[in-house]
């Protein structure tokens, strides 16, 4: 499907709200939010392989505030065996050029890491190669289907069966609006809250004062 006129501009300035819907004071201060977490998260750029510590990190990062979905991915890695099998996954997954099969390489469906998602198993893709992989979730995938880019095959849900049409419109969307994937997934994000409004441009906000 056709992109938006605007899709550019619309991208840019619901990216601004990021990390929307938490707490916002201004548009400054959530791009030093940006800034911090882009940071934090090139420590895991061009990994082949994890260690227990730094997947727990992106457990607690990509689940923040989902207590249950984080014990969840959690469960994963918990043992040595199930660690093991974990690392096996993820340096498998790494290595492959399918971005479909090295989703499945982490699945707990597809026989990867017990209790992996496609969020958990996304998350990890898209901190070691943020050039191909963004992070998948039910709130960005609801953005585009609000923009009428994808059509999810289940209301709130992002399945393993969402992920290439999903990636392949995130990627085309970067390169349309000279953005990074990482930029158009925190756009998505933002956005949701309010789907199936858009695709107007957020409303303006008061600075707390």
């Amino acid at each position: 499907m056709a992109a938006h006129p605007n899709t550019a501009k619309f991208l840019r300035q619901w990216r601004r709200r990021y990390p929307f819907p938490f707490d916002w004071v201004d548009d400054g201060a959530n791009k030093r939010l940006r800034r911090s977490e882009t940071e934090w998260l090139s420590q895991f750029a061009g990994a082949t392989s994890f260690k227990r510590r730094e997947i727990a990190a992106l457990a607690d990062w990509r689940f923040a505030g989902e207590p249950d979905a984080k014990k969840q991915a959690m469960g994963g890695i918990e043992g040595h065996l199930a660690l093991g099998q974990a690392q096996r996954c993820i340096r498998r997954a790494l290595r492959e050029s399918s971005a479909t099969n090295a989703l499945d390489h982490l699945l707990d469906e597809c026989g990867g890491v017990p209790g992996w998602a496609p969020d958990m198993a996304s998350a990890v893709l898209a901190a070691a190669q943020p050039d191909r992989y963004v992070v998948a979730d039910e709130r960005r995938l609801r953005t585009l289907g609000a923009l009428g880019l994808c059509t999810p095959n289940a209301p709130g849900a992002f399945l393993r069966a969402d992920w290439w049409q999903y990636l392949a419109t995130c990627r085309s969307l970067a390169t349309e609006c000279g953005m990074s994937l990482r930029a158009v997934g925190q756009a998505l994000w933002a956005a949701a809250g309010d789907a199936p409004e858009l695709p107007d441009t957020p409303k303006r906000r008061a600075r707390r004062g």
